[in-house]
């Protein structure tokens, strides 16, 4: 007896160790599943990878408050695959801001060739937009060093949330395009063209030092909210236009910093982000963090 008691003693014991263990542990499990900063999931439903990549991140509702007004900045304008955000991406993201309650999604840019018709699942998130106004501003660029002042879509400035979504793309001039280039489809076509002509230099590509610190300068007026990378299919050449070559690393990348989601996302084309202008530029004036160790990154399937 005086066996049996002993035996059941050190089983209680030892579950009694073992919930102390594990209550023990709770913490630090709870903290390891808190806020991280970029999230990135692989799969080969778009939609499934945005909604999960975003949900993972917190979900919409850490973004979107309910009733708010989302501007969303989508990179929709080209034609050719791997140019332009999968419309399913895009989508994704329309439908969790609805969920999460927002009271207007506004698209910052005219679609065009047709875009929301392209995704499997998109043609309902298209039927709730609304478009934005056309009317653009003339704003001073706080701490702008190239760019001083830009004509920018007033709903960029206006809406309570931004949204940014791009696509990881090759570029003629700058080598790599996504989100931070991106912001230039919220501005005039003057402003566009004096990123390109405002050194003096001639020439589309005449300095492209010049053109990336724009791009950073413009991101000062406001940093988005939410920043998406399309890295389902991807120019991989000839962009940011096409047609090119192409690659489908199948990936949606979110995060809550333009030049992080950037900086993450030049691996898909084989680049390094310590050696892309923009977004060292952009990293130097306190739009993001660019190294990568020091920023909580969760990386997962489906």
């Amino acid at each position: 007896m005086g066996l049996g008691w002993s035996r059941r003693a050190f089983v209680k014991a030892g579950i009694a160790t073992a919930l102390g263990r594990a209550w023990s542990s709770a913490p630090a499990a709870s903290a390891a599943v808190g806020p991280v900063d970029l999230c990135a999931v692989t799969g080969t439903d778009a939609f499934q990878n945005t909604t999960k990549a975003v949900e993972q991140l917190g979900g919409m509702g850490r973004f979107v408050p309910k009733g708010a007004t989302v501007g969303l900045l989508i990179n929709h304008q080209f034609r050719n695959p791997g140019a332009h955000v999968n419309p399913d991406v895009a989508a994704a993201v329309v439908a969790l801001c609805w969920d999460a309650g927002a009271k207007s999604v506004v698209l910052l840019k005219d679609e065009r060739f047709a875009y929301w018709p392209r995704g499997g699942r998109s043609a309902d998130a298209a039927r709730r937009l609304t478009p934005c106004s056309g009317q653009y501003l003339t704003v001073e660029v706080p701490r702008g060093q190239a760019l001083k002042k830009a004509e920018v879509i007033k709903e960029y400035l206006a809406a309570d949330v931004l949204i940014n979504v791009s696509v990881a793309k090759d570029h003629e001039g700058t080598r790599y395009a996504c989100v931070l280039k991106n912001a230039m489809g919220a501005l005039t076509y003057n402003t566009c063209q004096f990123f390109h002509f405002g050194h003096g230099k001639g020439g589309w590509y005449g300095d492209v030092e010049f053109l990336s610190q724009c791009v950073a300068d413009l991101n000062l007026l406001r940093k988005p909210d939410l920043a998406v990378a399309d890295a389902t299919t991807i120019l991989t050449s000839n962009g940011p236009f096409g047609p090119g070559k192409l690659a489908k690393p199948q990936t949606v990348v979110a995060g809550v910093s333009a030049a992080t989601v950037d900086a993450y996302s030049t691996r898909f084309l084989g680049l390094d982000a310590k050696r892309v202008a923009m977004i060292v530029r952009s990293a130097a004036l306190g739009l993001g963090e660019t190294d990568l160790s020091k920023v909580k990154v969760r990386e997962s399937g489906i």
